[in-house]
């Protein structure tokens, strides 16, 4: 007996699912809220992010960490270690689009503790996965300096307590992140749209 799975309806809005390929470019890093940490041919980015209505509800927070090649001029890989909806990107930097997995944290654990888990371990994979071949050679033959993972750790943790609910600035946060959203959905109006 075959048993046929059927997909749901999309409701409005983007869901994160397994492998979904988005047809858009993913916000950039907020660099002014950023620290970046050097990592030989790679640089990480940690960022922490709060959406939602100053003074009222966080929609979404939690720290972000992005992966760039040593310029930062093409990101690869992110990391968004969010409180409802934690999820990671491959970016697929020469096509503009990125393909979004989510995260289970009951299978799983904390977000934060998987991704220092999986960076050491599975980076080069995962840069190959998004396309950047080249760079994960780079970073096969080169390594990671365990100090860097060490203070990209620290500061992942640091980037998440600044969006915990009651943080200095939040409000700024919140207003600032949700400006930086709006402004470029303007400039791409497909993002955080797709069709089944």
């Amino acid at each position: 007996m075959t048993e046929t799975l059927t997909r749901p309806k999309a409701e409005s809005g983007v869901k994160v699912v397994c492998g979904q390929h988005h047809k858009f470019q993913l916000i950039p890093i907020m660099e002014h809220n950023a620290r970046f940490l050097r990592a030989g041919p790679i640089t990480f980015g940690i960022e922490g992010r709060a959406l939602g209505i100053p003074g009222s509800s966080i929609g979404e927070r939690g720290a972000s960490l992005h992966v760039f090649n040593a310029d930062r001029s093409e990101e690869w890989l992110r990391f968004d270690c969010f409180s409802k909806v934690p999820h990671y990107h491959y970016i697929l930097h020469h096509e503009r689009h990125n393909i979004v997995w989510g995260y289970d944290p009951a299978v799983n654990g904390p977000m934060l503790e998987w991704v220092m888990q999986v960076v050491p371990k599975r980076l080069p994979q995962m840069l190959r996965r998004a396309g950047a071949d080249a760079l994960a050679e780079r970073l096969e033959l080169q390594g990671i300096d365990p100090k860097v993972l060490a203070a990209v750790e620290q500061a992942m943790v640091e980037a998440d307590r600044s969006t915990l609910p009651g943080a200095p600035g939040l409000d700024d946060r919140m207003r600032e992140g949700m400006d930086w959203m709006k402004r470029w959905k303007q400039i791409h109006p497909e993002f955080n749209t797709f069709q089944d």
